[in-house]
């Protein structure tokens, strides 16, 4: 009888701006995934993708970014950054979470 006066609460609050660093494969998958959950969640989204998918990263990532404009969303919520290790690092140090597959 004592758990009718107790009460629990769940309570979202939106982290910022989220870093995923991306892998070279299954580049669709790898880049929706974070995206989505961080939009969902009420967060922006940088992808640092693979040196070896930019090209492609950037076309999906543009795609993602005209969903959110035609929805009535700012279409830079979601931004690419490409490079090597050391553009790696800087995201690291630049966001609020770092989502790393």
């Amino acid at each position: 009888k004592l758990a009718c006066h107790k009460r629990a609460s769940v309570q979202y609050h939106p982290l910022g701006v989220i870093g995923a660093i991306q892998p070279w494969n299954y580049p669709l998958h790898n880049l929706f995934n974070p995206v989505i959950s961080s939009l969902f969640a009420g967060n922006a989204c940088v992808i640092k993708p693979s040196e070896h998918t930019s090209w492609s990263s950037i076309y999906f990532a543009e795609t993602i970014r005209e969903n959110l404009r035609v929805a009535g969303f700012p279409p830079d919520l979601v931004q690419v950054v490409t490079g090597y290790s050391d553009v790696g690092e800087a995201l690291v140090r630049s966001v609020d979470k770092v989502f790393f597959t």
